[in-house]
């Protein structure tokens, strides 16, 4: 599965709970309108953004991912939607301090460190005496 759906359905159902009000509906539409731009003749993938209710959140998240995973120009924009519409969700479930989403995508060849906020040093490797 790809990494970006459980963030994606974790996301979508807060919405589609209706919890966060306008902001949202704001949200979503722009899911909407982002999915038509990119999919303007996949039936499924309209079909699926027309209504909140259309579909499950789980089924959503997995339909995108899978073409996200086909089409880096998607993903990119998908990642862009999360990071806006992210903080609006986590609000609505009762979290408004944790406004931190962390995507980590492509190739990575090296470490990744995802964290909110570091207090102090991180250090890879190399002599621990320095």
């Amino acid at each position: 599965m790809d990494p970006i759906v459980p963030t994606l359905a974790a996301i979508l159902t807060a919405l589609v709970g209706g919890a966060a009000g306008e902001a949202g509906k704001s949200a979503w539409e722009s899911l909407a309108a982002l999915v038509r731009r990119r999919f303007g003749r996949d039936r499924q993938a309209l079909e699926a953004v027309a209504r909140p209710d259309a579909v499950a959140p789980g089924e959503l998240a997995s339909l995108l991912g899978e073409r996200a995973a086909a089409d880096p120009e998607f993903r990119a924009a998908l990642e862009r939607w999360l990071a806006e519409a992210g903080p609006v969700a986590r609000r609505a479930a009762g979290d408004p301090v944790n406004d931190t989403v962390n995507i980590v995508s492509g190739h990575v060849g090296g470490n990744v460190i995802q964290a909110r906020e570091i207090h102090g040093s991180i250090t890879f490797g190399g002599d621990p005496r320095r």
